[in-house]
């Protein structure tokens, strides 16, 4: 988990691609509402490893999004069965049931569909607002931060230069 964390604040500060970053929170915003009982949730999970993005950011977004979650299960059910209970809908998801391997991502379960709708209707604001926050980061906290004497002061420490010289992190 380490390593994740090192890569996510090694994208933040350097010079990554603010998209590679935001796909990964958008993508982490997605693995988080979607319900982990059921297949869909590992496709997503293992297609998400093939894509080009920051790793670390996806995993700490997946896990502080996590959290975050649980406060809006009603709306992503109620958007379920909404779109569950729609007549002219019935034969599409007769068909897909019927699927081989598309019954078992659970399609039919209320918070299942409405996660998807809403991981689908929040991907662009979240990835836009990412790209916004990164590039915010970048160019207003990040210097403040680097030219604050409490950060200077702490890698001076002699532990600290270490450390840092051991795992690599100034350096890389």
């Amino acid at each position: 988990m380490f390593k994740y964390v090192k890569r996510f604040l090694k994208a933040l500060n350097a010079n990554a691609h603010p998209g590679d970053i935001a796909h990964a929170v958008s993508l982490g915003l997605l693995l988080a509402l979607v319900p982990k009982g059921n297949l869909l949730w590992p496709f997503l999970f293992i297609l998400t490893m093939f894509i080009r993005m920051n790793k670390g950011a996806l995993f700490i977004s997946l896990i502080l999004l996590s959290f975050v979650i649980p406060f809006i299960d009603v709306w992503v059910e109620k958007t379920g069965f909404i779109l569950l209970t729609q007549p002219t809908l019935h034969d599409v998801y007769a068909f897909l049931y019927a699927t081989p391997f598309i019954g078992l991502t659970r399609f039919n379960n209320t918070m299942v569909m409405g996660s998807l709708i809403w991981a689908m209707v929040l991907y662009v604001p979240v990835y836009f607002l990412s790209r916004v926050l990164v590039q915010g980061y970048r160019t207003h906290v990040q210097p403040k931060i680097v030219n604050s004497k409490i950060y200077k002061l702490f890698f001076q420490l002699p532990l600290v230069r270490k450390i840092v010289g051991a795992v690599g992190i100034g350096g890389e």
